[in-house]
């Protein structure tokens, strides 16, 4: 069991893969209204994960696990109801299994870009 959640917490979704799973599911069933505004996903990608290093530089592995993260960046992360949370980790289970393990999914706001 322990392997298995090792496995899972190594494993990594591709940025083509994960935005156009992000897009299917935000496709089949959308976001609810908030006070008249809809969650917009402009990008998804999974975060890199830090790990600590002894000093020959080995990666101490089980006992670092993270679990792992997903950034959203959306057009206002208040607009993110907890039922569609649930509905988005389970949207990320079902294209790969993360048994055993929390999803951590971070939603940032698109910055707003200068135009000179």
């Amino acid at each position: 069991m322990i392997d298995k959640i090792e496995r899972a917490a190594t494993t990594r979704i591709g940025t083509g893969v994960l935005n156009r799973l992000m897009r299917t599911v935000f496709a089949a069933n959308p976001p609810p209204m908030v006070k008249g505004r809809r969650l917009k996903l402009f990008y998804a990608a999974q975060a890199a994960g830090t790990r600590d290093r002894s000093a020959k530089g080995r990666i101490h592995r089980r006992e670092h696990l993270q679990p792992p993260e997903f950034v959203l960046f959306v057009n206002d992360p208040r607009l993110l109801t907890q039922s569609y949370a649930r509905y988005l980790e389970a949207r990320i289970r079902d294209a790969e299994p993360y048994s055993g393990l929390p999803i951590i999914l971070t939603l940032r706001p698109r910055t707003e870009t200068r135009r000179n």
